[in-house]
Parts: C-alpha cells; structure tokens; sequence
C-alpha cells in the first residue's frame, strides 16, 4: 500500500483575513446534498465530489510558527510547505523566520507570500540560500496559483522524501554488499550496483568493472580491452563534466565525489546514474587507484524532471503557466532593449465559458479549454510563449514581431480559429475570445507595465461587445488618467456631501402595489454633473473605495427607511447593491450592516442585497461565506441581473435567496425571441418552485408588461414604464400613494436604459 501524500502545510502571517482566504482556497466546503440532487435531476448532471483537501495551520508571528514546527517534528508529522508572510510586526520579519523554521527542518519548502519586501530580492535570496526551497508570492494572490503551488510543493516535498527513502535504503544495501564483496566474488557479481577501478594516471585506464555491467548491454572484457572505454559508455554531451570531474582527482588533496551522466546501453539506449567514487593514494599521498560504484537513477531523475514541469506548466493544458510567462516576458523586454526584434504581448478571455461549465459542468468546461490551448498552440510558433493564466484566461507572448500589423494578424486568426464549434460531450458548443494587445515599443518601461497594459486593451475589448480585439493606445492611457481622476475626486465625494441616492419603485405586476424600492447612488460631481453609478462605481472597485461608498450607501439607505417610517409611508424593504470589494471585507460587512440596523432602529427583513451573478461567480473561487452570514441576520438577498451571463442555479442553493431579478436584456430579447420568452418562463417556473420571488428589470413598454403578464408568475417589476428613479422627496410621495400606473413617460413612447 502506497503511503499517503504529506498535505501538511504551515501559513504564518499576522493578519487574519490572510488565513481566513486560505482556508477558503485550501480547504474547500463540502456541497449540499440535498440540492446537488436538485440540480441533478433538473439538469441531469452528476453529483460533484469533494477533492482531497489540505491540513492548514495557522502562526500569526515567526515564533509561534517555529513552535508550531517543532511541535509537528516531534509528533513525526513535519509540514511539506509553508506560506510565509514577509513583513509581520512586531516580531520576526519573514527573513528571520525562514532561517529559523529551516535551521529546525532544511526539508522544509517555502512560499514568500508579499506585496512588497523591505530588502531586495537579490539580497533576500543570497541570505538565505535558497536553492530550490523557495518560491514568491505576490499579494493579491490567484486562488488557483495558490492552489497549484500547494499542489506541487507538497508533491514535490513527498517525492523528495521517497526519493531519499529509497536511495538511503540503495545505500544500506550497496554497504553491506560491499562487506561481503570481500568474503565472496559471486556476491560481487549480483551486487546491483556496478563496481569499477581506475589506473591513477591521467588517461584512468580501466582496471576492473564488475559483470553487472552486462545489464547495460556491455561485456566487461571488451570495455577492459578498449583504451576509450569511457566514449563507449559516456553520453558524448556529458563526457566533458566527466572529464573536467575526474580531473580534479588528481590533486593531492581531492576527496571522493560523485557526478550524474547518462550511461549509453548496448542498444544505443541512454540511462541516468550516479557515479560515487573515492581515490586511492600511498602513503605519500600519491595517486593509485580510483575505485567506485555506478547507480541507476533513471527513476529519480524522471520525478525530478516531472517536478520542474509542475512548476512551470498548467496541469490542466499543458501550456506554459503565468510564473513562467512572467519570466519569458522579462527575457523578451530585455532583449528588445538590447536592440533585438520586439514582441507582442496578447492577453485573451473567453467570452461566455461560464455557461459551458454549467451545461456540461467542470469536466466540459475542462475539455473546452485543452481545446482552445491546442488551437492556440496551432495558431502560433515555436518560439512564441503560450500560456494559461487561470480559468479561461490566456496570454501569448508573440516574439519576433516586425510591426503591429502583425500581432494584429496573429490576433485575427487566433479569434478565427477560437470561433469554430467545438465538440463537447456529442454537443456543438460555440465560443470566443476577446484579445487585448501591447506591442513592445521603445517607451515600454517595464514587463508589469505591458501586462497591465494589454489588460487594460482586453477590458476595453470585452467593453465594446466581446469577440474581438484592441491595441493599446494613448487614447486607453488618456482613458486611464481620466479615471485616476476621477477616482481621486471620488475620494471627497463622501466627505463634501456630493453623493446622494435615488429610489426606484419595485411594483408588484397584478395589483401595481408598491412593494420595494431599490436604492441607486448617483454622484453630485461639480464639473462633470450628475453621475450614474456605473461611471464611478467600477473606479471604487479598483481604488478599494467601494468600501467607504457602499458603508455610505447603507448608512443613508436606513436612514431614509426611519425618516419614511416616521411619515408612515415606509415600503416593506430597501434594495442595496453589494459590490465584490464590499463582500470581501467578510466580517466587517456583518459588522456595518449590523451597526446601520441597530442605529436606525429597523428590523432586517427591511433589507435586501442585489448581487451580481458575475460577483457570485468570482465568490465562489473563494469560498466566501458572508453573504449565508447576512442570509442568518435576517436580511434579504437577490440574484441582480439574473441571465446575463451564468445563471447558474447552484447560487439558489448555496445563498437560499429572496428574489430572482431578471435583467432587462432577457426581457427585451423575449419579445421578439420564442426561444427566449421560453427560457424567461423556465426561470419563472423554477423559481414558484423554489419560492423564489421575481423581479423583472428595465420594464418600459406595454408589450414586455403584457408578456409578463401571460407568464401566470407573480412578478414584480421596475422600470420606466412605473418610474425612473427619483429623489427621496419624490419618492416618498410615490409611496404615500401606494400604487402606480403605467408613466406618461413610458405612453409616450419614450424608451431608455434602467436606473
């Protein structure tokens, strides 16, 4: 039976969030049963399995995780890796740690986990000597980089101690038959292990080599008869290290070493050994002999060649990783600065893979994207780097590259050929790919920068409607700076009273009955007017200013809640976008909510959270439980924008959600499109099922009410066809009267986008 992998792993870090993302990442939740039967027999897919997981420990200083370390040492249950926090006051620093943790264990492999160190890495490496025991982590961390480095390391930490279990045991074995070498000749012979000795003299003619050798495909009276027996048995590349090793034998004070060449067999074969091997001297210190021993060590070199692929490919396609990517790009930048040919960096994202994995789930989804690493690798050349980032994330270092035009080209075709059908489970499934491209030029100042600069080129890409590409300009650098300043305006909005929120009524369909009220955040700007949410709002998510917007959002929200409960026209509930940035704060999240309800003196159920799907999606990467913590205060949640892009029922289950609101894209194309009506009424029937309530987005005609209507669900809807969204004042005089009819605004024949 084979022993069971070491997926002991040690994370020191002294900020608790830190751990609370690891264990997310490495320790993933088990599925709900009951609902995974659910899916099944709506959709006919398999129940999922629960992979193998992790044992994480947690140090929050460098003494406590060198307690830890010894406390594993002596329960002989070592840690394979450690995650390493750099900078951790007020005690050790990461540096310090490392030679602490590796002076009680050198076996130990080690991730640096930083944003940035306070000594270079140059420094840092030559201190600690490192070798092949250490690896960085830049923060923020991918959860899936994360992961394929636990993976490897501890892997690689397990295959190392077999490894050495084995040769150790090769050792006692080739010890022992060395004792009996001298009481018996046949044991000589079946030794696994060859014995061999040299004439000291410069030309090491070869004296003896034991009949082991015949395993190799070689006689030992012919090789003993060969003046170049070592060009017979010597792989022609490596007889030069040889050579140069045996070499320093002949200094009077050179002990005993042991080199690594391949071995050519009789059959023209090549095996890996050790050649271990000591001299023979008089008693004057001169040379007479050598005398050693060779191993094969075909095996070992193979596990060893395999580690080193695992650290710089996807396991998933094959293709280069972005550790590797990173590193090749750095090569190419520097190259090109020297005066070499310059390149091109593509970064490419599939459009639309999220709904392949749900139809077909992860093994679909998987075979999707080992097809679009082939066709990628088809579209390119040997000496362009193609790489997988994480998810259906790609990039293309093109090398070589004359002109723009042709990394335009290269782009071109790739978008061609990611365009066919593919072949997923006897089904034809459609994909595409948006591409954002950054030529070298001579202003390139650095790797990261192009990085981040074919990205921007990518966003911009998928912005203006997907499947197709974008260079990066002056015009995106302009674009960037104006965002920067806005972003660095939005930083006083809060405090200069700029922002303000206005409501929307949420109407129930049968009665037109005001139910809810959803509150949308526009922006007071002094020079460039009144803006919506979606022209700051992903800026907050970038700058990290989310945060302080949403606790404004929900503090003001609940504000308005009292003042309209006071006039006695308060609706049943409050509707308050969650953005990524603000579910990622976790516990601090619950904490706001918590404090708004108890200062405004309001019962939870007053509040509902519309999340996207495509932020339920980047959540469940993590593990995120905050929204089930929200879900048990009481508070209300929606799926927002429901059918856009996902639209997977698996949120339904794992977040026990209030409302369904399905975007106005779908209502629109359901008009016109059997297809898409039916579709529509399938969610609608699902979720009466479910008792999941409905809330149909951007309603504006009388046509898409009707249709709603036909449907038999109890809806609620909102849009221009009731009301765009107003000021409070306003708004309150809407709810005093309690109902709406269809809006002048939406008789008239006037049609715009949704709040």
């Amino acid at each position: 039976m084979s022993k069971p992998q070491n997926r002991r792993i040690l994370l020191a870090d002294d900020t608790p969030a830190i751990h609370e993302d690891f264990r997310k990442i490495l320790l993933p939740a088990a599925a709900d049963a009951n609902l995974d039967d659910l899916e099944s027999a709506l959709f006919g897919t398999s129940a999922r399995k629960s992979e193998v997981d992790f044992v994480l420990d947690s140090a929050y200083q460098g003494q406590e995780a060198l307690a830890k370390l010894r406390e594993a040492l002596a329960a002989e249950a070592p840690y394979a890796m450690a995650f390493i926090d750099m900078r951790m006051p007020p005690g050790w620093d990461g540096v310090e740690t490392i030679e602490q943790l590796w002076l009680e264990d050198p076996r130990l492999q080690i991730v640096i986990c930083t944003a940035y160190a306070d000594q270079s890495w140059v420094e840092v490496f030559d201190r600690l000597d490192a070798r092949d025991r250490l690896l960085v982590l830049k923060k923020p961390f991918d959860p899936i980089e994360v992961r394929q480095l636990a993976s490897a390391l501890t892997m690689k930490w397990q295959m190392t101690q077999d490894a050495a279990f084995k040769m150790n045991q090769l050792e006692q074995a080739v010890e022992e038959r060395t004792r009996e070498l001298s009481d018996a000749n046949i044991i000589v012979q079946n030794s696994p292990t060859i014995l061999y000795r040299l004439r000291g003299e410069p030309a090491f003619p070869l004296i003896y080599i034991s009949h082991n050798i015949t395993k190799f495909g070689h006689e030992p009276a012919a090789l003993l008869a060969n003046p170049d027996w070592a060009d017979v048995l010597i792989d022609p590349a490596d007889q030069p290290g040889v050579a140069a090793a045996m070499a320093r034998v002949l200094e009077k004070d050179a002990e005993g070493a042991s080199i690594e060449y391949r071995l050519c067999t009789g059959d023209g074969a090549r095996r890996w050994v050790e050649n271990r091997y000591v001299p023979v001297r008089d008693k004057d210190g001169r040379l007479i002999e050598v005398e050693g021993i060779v191993i094969d060590v075909t095996e070992r070199k193979a596990a060893e060649e395999q580690l080193a692929k695992l650290a710089r490919t996807d396991g998933l396609t094959g293709l280069a990783n972005r550790a590797t990517l990173v590193e090749r790009l750095h090569q190419a930048h520097a190259a090109a600065r020297r005066g070499s040919v310059p390149f091109a960096l593509h970064c490419l994202d599939l459009d639309h893979f999220k709904p392949v994995n749900d139809m077909f789930g992860h093994p679909g989804g998987d075979l999707l994207l080992r097809e679009v690493a082939l066709r990628l690798k088809n579209c390119t050349r040997e000496t362009d780097v193609v790489a997988r980032l994480g998810g259906d994330e790609f990039a293309v270092l093109q090398s070589e590259m004359a002109d723009a035009a042709a990394a335009g080209a290269l782009a071109a075709k790739i978008q061609q050929e990611l365009a066919r059908p593919y072949m997923i489970d006897g089904n034809q499934v459609h994909a595409s790919a948006s591409i954002g491209i950054c030529p070298y030029t001579p202003g390139s100042e650095s790797p990261e920068e192009m990085l981040a600069q074919a990205d921007l080129a990518l966003y911009r890409s998928k912005e203006q409607g997907r499947n197709q590409y974008h260079f990066h300009s002056e015009e995106l650098d302009f674009e960037v700076r104006d965002r920067v300043a806005l972003g660095e305006d939005l930083k006083q909005a809060i405090e200069r009273e700029q922002l303000e929120l206005y409501y929307q009524p949420q109407v129930e369909l049968s009665s037109g009955k005001i139910v809810g009220v959803e509150a949308l955040l526009r922006w007071n700007h002094p020079r460039r007017g009144l803006l919506e949410a979606t022209a700051f709002v992903p800026i907050a998510e970038r700058t990290g200013a989310i945060v302080a917007l949403g606790r404004w959002v929900l503090d003001q929200a609940c504000r308005q809640l009292s003042v309209w409960r006071e006039q006695g026209v308060a609706p049943p509930v409050v509707a308050i976008n969650l953005s990524l940035g603000q579910l990622r704060q976790g516990s601090e999240l619950i904490r706001d909510v918590t404090e708004s309800l108890a200062k405004w003196q309001l019962d939870p159920s007053v509040l509902e959270f519309d999340v996207t799907e495509s932020t339920l999606a980047q959540m469940t990467w993590t593990h995120n439980d905050v929204l089930p913590r929200l879900r048990a205060l009481g508070v209300r949640i929606a799926i927002d924008d429901f059918g856009t892009e996902y639209s997977s029922f698996e949120y339904l289950r794992t977040y026990r959600v209030n409302h369904l609101k399905i975007a106005q894209s779908m209502l629109q194309r359901a008009i016109d499109d059997p297809d898409s009506a039916a579709t529509v009424r399938a969610i609608m029937n699902l979720a009466r099922e479910a008792r999941i309530g409905i809330i149909v987005e951007g309603l504006e005609t009388e046509t898409q009410r009707a249709f709603l209507q036909s449907t038999g669900a109890a809806t609620m809807a909102q849009g221009y066809y009731f009301s765009e969204a107003v000021m409070a004042t306003e708004a309150g005089d809407l709810l005093r009267s309690g109902t709406m009819a269809q809006s002048e605004r939406s008789k008239g024949g006037e049609h715009g986008a949704e709040a």
